[in-house]
């Protein structure tokens, strides 16, 4: 009876009516989020400038687009030419305004885009990994997180280009998982490095947590010169999506170029522009997003790795374990950038609710506890983040008061608090302070 009705609900048509709802629902509740009626202050009101500058000149990304004043190119809240975030996010942001229209939602809507995308790979790469029912339940995870909420709707800083940027690590990491271990051929590893590459095209050097995912997973003894040259061929493919970019700024914009690839590290050696980011914030953020629970998890995994070696495990750790690490010994501390390992946490979460590791009851047992608080933890997180039962605000007086102004194009305005937005809703140059 139990088989026949495991059967009838995760079957393969009914699994995919399951996918469908998952998708529908996390839809329904972004673009609820995405209704506000402003930009947000870090970072979507430079993000949507920038990209607005872009319909007219894609190659030439800039933030005041006729400054005034003299300014400090390194400042990039303040600049000319901005290149604090590569160029593919902001792309997509401004084909989405050129098609829609000069809006707050225009700005938001790749993001829901690919956060819904990110869904059905999230789904595809777990139940090729694991079954449909973990795959299913790793996507339901992934739709309802209230953090991706917040960077769907852009409430939090990186917004739509760290979602567009999780898109890219996602299907680079399921082309890994997709084809079986150690079978890869050159060609595959050419289509991992081009998406990998992409992925760098939104987010710079953390997307090479890719090239970690494929080195691990595809790992043979018996072949590892094969192996280390396929991932050498991956970077050589990753190079020719990015190097014409980084040659054309180099080119275009030498000076704030070399300035910008130097500081590219600068969160390793840089003083925190977050005071409260101490060595352990992500350990603290880590729980907190994906519940206490889930360190047991890992725990119990790592141990029983000691006995029997899996290397789908051991990839599932190092993909989740290796960026903690990393991001802790930054200064600037961002708990959004945990977010590269999260869909690789959802599916271990997944596995611990419905898989033995062992023949172990014992361990068993307390795995799927564990794997459930976890998921309760995770769902109680994102109920707290979507502000259920509290009166939300979709618009601002001071954004409205933005938009009805009549300005006469290109108009120079200074005293302005919010003068990022009067750019984006006006043609013209607008300032935070009295002129000088």
């Amino acid at each position: 009876m139990k088989t026949i009705l495991g059967r009838t609900l995760l079957g393969n048509y009914s699994t995919y009516q399951y996918l469908l709802a998952i998708i529908l629902i996390s839809l329904v509740i972004r673009v609820n989020f995405c209704c506000d009626l402003f930009l947000h202050e870090w970072d979507e009101r430079y993000h949507a400038l920038v990209a607005k500058h872009l319909i007219d000149h894609p190659l030439k990304p800039t933030l005041y687009e006729t400054p005034i004043h003299d300014y400090d190119h390194t400042n990039w809240i303040s600049n000319h030419i901005w290149l604090s975030k590569p160029p593919l996010p902001l792309w997509f942001m401004a084909l989405s305004i050129k098609c829609f229209g000069l809006h707050e939602f225009s700005v938001r809507i790749p993001a829901l885009v690919f956060s819904s995308l990110s869904i059905l790979l999230i789904f595809l790469t777990a139940r090729k990994l694991f079954s449909n029912k973990i795959g299913l339940l790793s996507a339901a995870l992934w739709g309802v997180h209230g953090l991706i909420t917040d960077l769907v709707s852009g409430r939090l800083s990186s917004d739509g280009v760290e979602v567009c940027f999780l898109f890219f690590v996602l299907f680079g990491i399921y082309h890994v998982f997709r084809v079986e271990q150690y079978k890869l051929k050159w060609y595959n590893y050419a289509i991992i490095g081009f998406i990998m590459g992409l992925a760098v095209m939104c987010k710079w050097q953390p997307a090479l947590i890719i090239l970690v995912v494929l080195f691990f997973y595809h790992f043979d003894k018996r072949s590892i010169l094969p192996h280390l040259f396929g991932c050498f061929l991956c970077l050589l493919s990753s190079a020719c999506v990015v190097l014409p970019w980084i040659l054309h700024i180099l080119n275009s914009f030498p000076v704030e170029a070399k300035s910008f690839l130097m500081s590219l590290f600068s969160p390793f050696y840089n003083e925190s522009i977050n005071p409260d980011g101490k060595w352990y914030s992500y350990l603290s953020d880590f729980g907190n997003f994906f519940g206490f629970s889930t360190y047991l998890i890992m725990a119990i995994v790592l141990f029983q790795l000691l006995k029997s070696k899996n290397q789908l495990f051991i990839t599932l750790l190092v993909w989740i374990i290796l960026p903690l690490a990393i991001f802790s010994c930054a200064e600037v501390k961002r708990g959004t950038y945990l977010f590269i390992s999260a869909s690789g946490v959802f599916m271990l979460i997944g596995w611990a609710c419905s898989h033995e590791f062992t023949n172990s009851n014992l361990i068993s047992k307390s795995m799927r506890i564990l794997g459930i608080c976890s998921v309760i933890l995770i769902f109680g997180y994102s109920l707290d983040r979507m502000f259920l039962f509290k009166k939300r605000i979709y618009s601002r007086e001071w954004s409205d008061k933005i938009k009805n102004a009549q300005y006469e194009k290109g108009a120079v305005i200074y005293d302005e608090p919010h003068y990022i937005e009067l750019m984006f809703y006006h043609d013209v140059t607008a300032y935070p302070y009295s002129k000088p």
